[in-house]
Parts: structure tokens; sequence; C-alpha cells
């Protein structure tokens, strides 16, 4: 009975051994407890939105590469709510100093034009702000490094593709 059984007895082995070992691992505690926000969260979230240009108002300096313009407007929608993201900090700072009545410039939106530079290999090499309304510089910068790492398009077979976008971000 038992070379009958034997792997069945096998089985069970391994099978309570695992549950041994899973049930004697410790629990993890956090070392830090969470804060209890009754509704705080809604209040600080930022409400606006970003508006991103239409294939109208994209302007072309070159087009090397031979990209599709339309697939690139359909590209920068698709992107909107990175930058929505990205501009809520910028926001949150803005409502403190409307609460504290502090107002600083460009209380409601930002309006600026990014100068973009698409190489072959569909990156977003050395973003430039040609313009904008806000005085922030961390903005600013968040906004160019977001670009420049998180925007990517197919590759070309060559060539260039030189854009500069108006963006506007709307704080509602």
């Amino acid at each position: 009975m038992l070379k009958r059984n034997a792997p069945l007895l096998a089985f069970l082995l391994v099978f309570v051994s695992v549950l041994y070992f899973v049930y004697s691992i410790p629990q993890y505690d956090p070392i830090v407890d969470a804060p209890d926000h009754e509704g705080g969260a809604v209040e600080d979230a930022f409400v606006g939105r970003v508006e991103m240009p239409s294939i109208d108002e994209i302007y072309v300096i070159e087009n090397t590469a031979g990209r599709d313009l339309n697939k690139l407007a359909m590209f920068l929608e698709g992107r909107a709510a990175g930058l929505h993201y990205l501009s809520s900090e910028y926001f949150k700072k803005v409502k403190v100093h409307r609460k504290e009545n502090r107002f600083v410039k460009s209380d409601d939106d930002v309006f600026l034009g990014l100068h973009l530079t698409l190489d072959s290999l569909g990156r977003f090499m050395d973003p430039k702000i040609m313009f904008s309304d806000s005085d922030d510089d961390v903005f600013k910068v968040k906004l160019l490094k977001h670009v420049e790492y998180f925007w990517r398009l197919p590759p070309s077979k060559q060539g260039k593709l030189e854009i500069w976008i108006p963006i506007r971000f709307h704080a509602n």
C-alpha cells in the first residue's frame, strides 16, 4: 500500500511544507501610518485641463522624415493626460497663494510654446520652451524632462521633424 500511495504522500508532504513556509513568513508592518484624509484630497485636486494643439495649430518647420501630421496630432492629444498630471503641482501652489491672498503672475492659465525636434528614432531631442506665461522654472524644467523622457513615436527611415506647438494649461 505504501508503494502505491507514495506519490500522493509525497505531494501531500510538499503541500504541507509549502503551507508551513507561507504562514511562517512574518507579516509586513508599515513603518509610517498613513494620515487619515476626510475629503482633503478632493480639495487639493487639480480640476483644470490641458489644451493640446489641433493639426491646424502645429507649425511645421522641417519634415524631412515625411511623418503624417494627423498621426502626430493624435499622438499629442494622447499626451494631454501626462501634462495634466505634471501641471497639477504647479496649480496647487497657485491655489495656496490665492488662499494666502498672495497673487502670482499667471494665476489662471499658462500658455507656452514648445519647440520640438523629432529624430529618426522617434525621440524628441532637446525640447525648448520658446515662450511662456509662467515664471516657475521648476515647472518648465519638469515639462521639458517629461517630454524628452516619455514622449516617443515610431521610428522613421531617415530625416527629422521639427515643429513648434502651443500648449495651454487652464485652471478652473
